[in-house]
């Protein structure tokens, strides 16, 4: 059902009324807009179907253009005082059901005085705002797009008919943990009332050349928040044994409970990454090192093997946006500097490679995988990888195109087992893996050239800068994909 509710005069912003519902369509799908022009059908009745369309919206956005608040009919009454005038119903109809509106501000008007407005359209000026001019249409989109993600994430991940431009993601519930309650989400923040997320600030530190402590400072920032909300508080110390029958539903919602908190981080990483900036290299490292290292005590000795595994999935989710991210903004180098040269201390409290300690089946066994209840139906071997990529869709929604998505998370997991080999005893492979069996992937023809004697890859030292172990390392993978799927 539509989440969004596009809500506008005509003749006063429905250029931009169009422009939204056209774009917005596309990123989230058709179902999921509401604009009266394309969404009320030949026949419907148009006063029954807006309101029941309305009641069913997370959002609704009111275009507001200069002739907004001064507008008349013909005889001279300005629309807005008047009860019947749609755009004051529509509004007035979203703050009594409780939904969120968020007034765009059309071409550089200022924002809205509440005694400008009639007492039930005052709150309007009270609302965060987001602004959008003709002359900057694509910024704005982009921005409109992510702040929509930050109050209403859920537009991310829809359930029901599949979208037309995205492969449908997996429907996943989040259980809290009893009696436990979550953090406040952050707020959106900006002068003047202006909404303004986090990814909003970062792509705008990111564009300026002397932004760097700022980049750094905002992911550090929710770093801390992501770390501060994985701390004992919510995920206490292991230390009662549970039933092998009750396992895979308190381990699925352990993991379920890591993606949410993760999430404002991922995607900060996920836009921070794919914007290919090298100067930010360093910063990546520093966070996936926090994440990893974020545990200053050994689980108990006495704590079940499968649960403690699974405490290593927040890093893992980290590590996987950066090496997806990094495939696609052509850093292989900053995903084989986290791979292979970022460690972390190991049982024996020796260090590990990441690559090694964050192998898939060393987070979560396959056989407890295939079990868990929501992931039923995927390749046991598989089944960790099949999640990982729908629980990353929506982190790069409106990061990476979809197709881009797919092929950047396919490639990241290639190379990823490549390294795997060559670096000791091979313990991973990812969706990829049967495709490739088959025949029907290009994965191994499109990463030729990442994996040239020239490339950024081999001239930071992975493989030993060898390219003939390259060629070794990619027979053992057909070998092993061989084996598995014969």
């Amino acid at each position: 059902m539509p989440g969004l509710f596009v809500n506008y005069r005509t003749g006063d912003g429905d250029w931009a009324a169009a422009l939204v519902s056209r774009e917005l369509s596309t990123r989230f799908g058709a179902d999921q807009v509401f604009y009266a022009s394309q969404s009320i059908r030949l026949g419907e009745e148009f006063p029954q179907e807006i309101l029941a369309r309305l009641q069913r919206c997370e959002v609704l956005l009111a275009m507001i253009g200069p002739r907004w608040i001064t507008a008349v009919d013909r005889e001279g009454v300005r629309r807005l005082d008047k009860p019947d005038d749609w755009v004051r119903r529509e509004i007035n109809e979203a703050f009594c059901l409780g939904i969120r509106v968020i007034p765009v501000l059309l071409d550089g008007i200022g924002p809205l005085r509440e005694t400008d407005l009639p007492d039930c359209l005052a709150p309007v000026a009270r609302c965060q705002y987001l602004r959008m001019h003709h002359r900057s249409g694509d910024l704005d989109l982009t921005r409109l797009v992510d702040e929509l993600l930050n109050v209403a994430p859920s537009l991310a991940t829809p359930t029901g008919a599949a979208l037309p431009t995205r492969h449908r993601t997996t429907e996943r519930v989040h259980l809290p943990d009893p009696g436990v309650p979550h953090p406040p989400a952050r707020r959106p923040r900006g002068a003047d009332g202006e909404l303004r997320s986090m990814v909003t600030e970062l792509r705008q530190a990111l564009a300026d050349s002397s932004g760097q402590i700022a980049v750094h400072d905002l992911v550090h920032v929710t770093a801390t928040q992501a770390l501060d909300a994985l701390g004992d508080a919510r995920y206490p110390a292991i230390t009662r044994h549970m039933e092998d029958s009750d396992l895979p539903a308190a381990l699925e919602e352990r993991l379920t409970s890591y993606e949410r908190d993760m999430a404002p981080l991922l995607r900060l990483v996920a836009v921070g990454v794919c914007s290919g900036a090298r100067e930010h290299d360093d910063l990546w490292i520093a966070i996936a090192n926090r994440v990893l290292n974020r545990r200053d005590t050994p689980p108990p000795s006495d704590a079940q093997e499968a649960r403690v595994a699974a405490e290593a999935y927040p890093a893992l989710l980290l590590v996987y946006t950066v090496g997806v991210a990094g495939m696609a903004a052509a850093r292989e180098d900053l995903v084989y500097r986290l791979l292979c040269q970022t460690t972390t201390s190991g049982t024996n409290g020796r260090p590990v490679p990441v690559i090694r300690a964050l192998a898939l089946r060393h987070v979560i066994d396959p056989r407890n995988g295939a079990a868990l209840p929501k992931w039923r139906g995927a390749s046991p071997g598989q089944a960790l990888s099949a999640h990982l990529r729908d629980v990353l869709d929506p982190v790069f929604f409106n990061v990476l195109h979809d197709r881009e998505f797919e092929l950047s998370f396919e490639d990241y997991e290639y190379v990823r087992s490549l390294l795997e080999l060559h670096e000791g005893p091979f313990s991973s492979l990812g969706t990829f893996a049967e495709q490739l069996a088959k025949g029907s992937t290009a994965v191994h023809q499109r990463n030729v050239v990442r994996l040239a004697p020239n490339s950024a890859l081999l001239q930071h030292g992975a493989f030993g800068g060898n390219s003939d172990r390259v060629a070794e390392v990619w027979c053992e993978l057909r070998h092993s994909v061989r084996a598995r799927y014969p």
